[in-house]
């Protein structure tokens, strides 16, 4: 008897098998979960996650003990945040590896002659991210601000929120608009430079430019801060020596 096996074959081939669909619907949904944790600083109960992650109160509550058994969240007076191997996890997260493979060594010599902390940052999600950094020695590390205003009085903030397209992102109001305005086209000319003379800090000065894509985007901001109450006059020729050694290896690298 001949068996015509064509069209079984065909449906194999372009329907997912179930358990493969349950799979993948199983992953969505502990991202889900875990994407609503992440923008909860406090934390969430089971009501307010289930409402966050778009998911039934009963497929949260047995996603997020899964999670937790795994420590990927973590529980705590029944309310859920973010657990350590999630942590660990993006802690390994690199924004960009090519911009960071190639300034990594201006970065680097900014700090030795500058005697201070130089770095490479860009702005992701209104939060200031560390590309590479390289701190001078017996000095120790200062965390970013968190929260868009306090990001938006350093130096590095206001290079980055003044360097994104028009429209693209909205600025902070701790400056005026006419302050905003007046940086974003001063910003893009060479050798531009942002000083910050205790703006938001106590303590510490810091100088910050912009590098450039090829394509005229800006890539990030290079920064150096120095635990001074007056701003060391060299500083801001030494960060646009760094700013142009590293989009010269950005064009080179992306021809």
């Amino acid at each position: 008897m001949n068996v015509d096996t064509a069209p079984d074959a065909q449906r194999s081939s372009t329907t997912p098998a179930p358990d493969a669909c349950r799979g993948r619907g199983v992953l969505v949904g502990a991202f889900a979960v875990l994407d609503a944790l992440a923008h909860a600083d406090d934390g969430l109960g089971l009501t307010a996650l289930a409402c966050a992650s778009g998911l039934a109160k009963t497929s949260t509550y047995r996603l997020a003990e899964q999670l937790v058994a795994l420590g990927a969240v973590q529980c705590i007076e029944h309310r859920y945040y973010v657990g350590a191997l999630i942590g660990r996890i993006g802690q390994r997260w690199q924004p960009d590896p090519l911009l960071r493979r190639v300034a990594q060594g201006p970065v680097h010599n900014l700090s030795v002659q500058a005697g201070a902390m130089a770095s490479l940052r860009i702005l992701h999600e209104q939060r200031l991210r560390l590309i590479c950094a390289t701190a001078a020695r017996d000095q120790a590390y200062i965390s970013d601000p968190v929260g868009r205003e306090l990001v938006a009085r350093t130096a590095t903030g206001r290079v980055l929120y003044a360097a994104q397209p028009g429209g693209d992102v909205a600025l902070p109001d701790c400056w005026p608009q006419r302050e905003w305005r007046r940086l974003r086209e001063s910003v893009r000319e060479p050798g531009a430079t942002v000083a910050d003379r205790q703006d938001a800090f106590p303590g510490i000065c810091c100088v910050s430019a912009p590098v450039w894509w090829p394509d005229g985007t800006c890539a990030g901001a290079v920064t150096v801060l120095v635990l001074s109450r007056t701003l060391p006059p060299r500083l801001p020729d030494l960060v646009s020596h760094a700013v142009r050694c590293v989009g010269t290896a950005l064009a080179s690298t992306t021809q």
